[in-house]
Parts: C-alpha cells; sequence; structure tokens
C-alpha cells in the first residue's frame, strides 16, 4: 500500500501537476484511442490505462519501467483513486470556483495551451536545411578551428607582493632543489603534491588541464605559457620566473590545431540555426497577435499604483519661522 501521512500527500500533489500536463498531450492527439480498459472506479469516475499513460508518459524512462509492472500499475491505481477521491469532494465543495484557486487554474492552463500554440504555430514550422548548415559552415569557417592545445603540470613556489630579496632567495632555493629531484627521475606529480604551492593544482598533482594560448596569462604569467607551447611533450622546464613566484613545469601532452569538418560541426550549426530562427519567428508571429488583438498598457495607471521614489516624493514642509 502507499504510504501515509505528509510523503503521501506530497506525492499526490506532485501527480496532479504530472497529470494535467500529460492529459493537455494526448487532448491534441488525433489517433483512435483504444478501447478503454477500466482498472478502477470512484463514484462516477473511471480510471484506464489512459490516466496510467499520463502519469507514466511525464517519468524519465529509467522511473517508468517500475510502474509496467503489475504490482507497480497496482500502486500507481490506488494513488489515482486517491486523487480523484480529493477531487471530486473539492469539486461538490466548489473549491475550484473560488477566485484565487480559478486563476491559478487559468494559469496552469493558459501555460500548457500557450507551450502548444507555439510549438504547433512556430517551432514546428521552422526548418533548417542542409544548404542553410553548408553556407553557415563556409561563412564562418573561423568558427570551427579549435586552437592548439597544450596540457601541463606545474609547480609553484610563491613570491608575495612587496617580497624581500632574501624572500626571493629562499623560494628560489626551494625550486632549484626541486628541480634537481626532477632531473634525478622523481615523479613530477608526486613531487609537486608534496612542494607546490599553487593551491589550484597542487592535489591534483599540477595537473592545469588542456589549455589554448592566452588562456594561463593572467594566472600565471607570459613566460609560464610561453614555455608550454615551446616546449616538446614530455619535457621538464628549467626555473621560470614571474612576478607572483617560481615555477617548474612539464608538458605532458599536445594537441595541435585542428578544424572541424562540416559533418562535425553539423549538428552544432543546426541548432544555433534553429535558434536564431525560431527566435525571429517567434518575435513575428508575436507582431501578427498584435495587430490581431490590439495591446494598450497604461503607464499612467501602472505609475500612479506604484511606490513612489525618494526624488518624486514631495519635499517636506518646514514650519514658519516665528
Amino acid at each position: 500500500m502507499m504510504k501515509k501521512g505528509v510523503m503521501g500527500i506530497g506525492a499526490l500533489i506532485i501527480t496532479v501537476g504530472m497529470c494535467v500536463t500529460a492529459g493537455s498531450s494526448q487532448a491534441t492527439s488525433k489517433e483512435t484511442p483504444a478501447p478503454a480498459k477500466v482498472y478502477a472506479t470512484v463514484g462516477d469516475e473511471k480510471i484506464t490505462q489512459a490516466d496510467i499513460d499520463a502519469k507514466t508518459s511525464m517519468l524519465p524512462p529509467q522511473f517508468r519501467a517500475r510502474y509496467e509492472t503489475a504490482d507497480g500499475k497496482k500502486k500507481l491505481v490506488e494513488q489515482l483513486t486517491k486523487m480523484s477521491l480529493l477531487s471530486q469532494e473539492a469539486r461538490r465543495l466548489n473549491i475550484d470556483k473560488k477566485e484565487e484557486v480559478a486563476k491559478r487554474i487559468k494559469e496552469i492552463a493558459d501555460n500548457l495551451i500557450i507551450q502548444e500554440l507555439i510549438k504547433e504555430e512556430v517551432m514546428d514550422k521552422v526548418k533548417v536545411s542542409d544548404a542553410d548548415i553548408e553556407k553557415y559552415y563556409k561563412d564562418n569557417k573561423q568558427e570551427f578551428v579549435q586552437p592548439e592545445k597544450v596540457k601541463v603540470y606545474l609547480i609553484q613556489f610563491k613570491i608575495k607582493e612587496n617580497a624581500t630579496a632574501e624572500e626571493k632567495n629562499a623560494q628560489k632555493k626551494k625550486a632549484t632543489e626541486t628541480l634537481k629531484r626532477l632531473k634525478k627521475g622523481e615523479d613530477f606529480e608526486t613531487v609537486a603534491k608534496e612542494v607546490s604551492e599553487d593551491e589550484r593544482t597542487k592535489n591534483s598533482g599540477g595537473n592545469t588541464g588542456f589549455f589554448s594560448k592566452g588562456k594561463r596569462s593572467n594566472t600565471y604569467g607570459a613566460k609560464v605559457e610561453d614555455a608550454a607551447f615551446s616546449l616538446k611533450e614530455g619535457t621538464i622546464s628549467d626555473i621560470i620566473e614571474e612576478n607572483n613566484g617560481y615555477y617548474i613545469i612539464k608538458v605532458a601532452e599536445k594537441k595541435p590545431e585542428k578544424e572541424e569538418t562540416l559533418e562535425e560541426a553539423k549538428s552544432k550549426i543546426e541548432r544555433r540555426l534553429q535558434q536564431e530562427q525560431q527566435k525571429k519567428a517567434y518575435d513575428t508571429y508575436l507582431d501578427t497577435l498584435s495587430k490581431r488583438y490590439p495591446v494598450k498598457i497604461y503607464d499612467e495607471n501602472i505609475t500612479a499604483d506604484a511606490p513612489k521614489t525618494e526624488e518624486q516624493k514631495p519635499a517636506e514642509q518646514k514650519p514658519a519661522e516665528p
């Protein structure tokens, strides 16, 4: 049986929203419905497969499967009977006729039919052709060039702002000793975890990930970035001095510049063109509707009802001097 109490009520509320949404999509279906198999009756209302489908169609596939068994379907039917009991009683008490409730019902209904209207009259009418995609690709070739990228492991010894010569020398000594360890064959990532002062990469063994030119110069400095792109793959640099510290880097991997083919870029271009064309179609559709249903906004009423700002408030009248 279903759980009772607060959780049960919450589940019912969620189901109401899901069933309203699912029901709207069924109303637009042009297929001839199969003969309804009745799973339960609540007063004069029947619970059929269509009600089960309305509930499960809104669920992700991995959750939907659990309700396809006899036991899962029975639980859904039990839940739907509770919903029917409550909704019938609510209508008997004319709760759906209360002003605030009726407004909320209208808002939900409006949202559903607006979604369907936009889908039918705007979204479904926008078609992006292969010719459109090819033209965009040829006209915007630069967008589909992936720049050269490099993956770097890094060790930093920080130099504080206004550091003394003695403090700088101490940090450089640490860097020199570390470089000796690396040249003797110690693992770069292990050493980085031990001695690096770069909080961004220390815990990952100095791994900065892949980056293209211009993406790390603000963080580590131009000299570090230049070394990353000039050194060969697998090479460990000498000590690199920057304003914010001494660095040792290892170039782990390089990816050369690559241009995406039309086939590789096709889905990306299609999505972009669809979004652009749908936006234009939507704006045009709104303009058409505003001519059919003229719009007038009464700014003076809006302004009159709004709280006045300090600038709009009348100056405080001071009492006259005696």
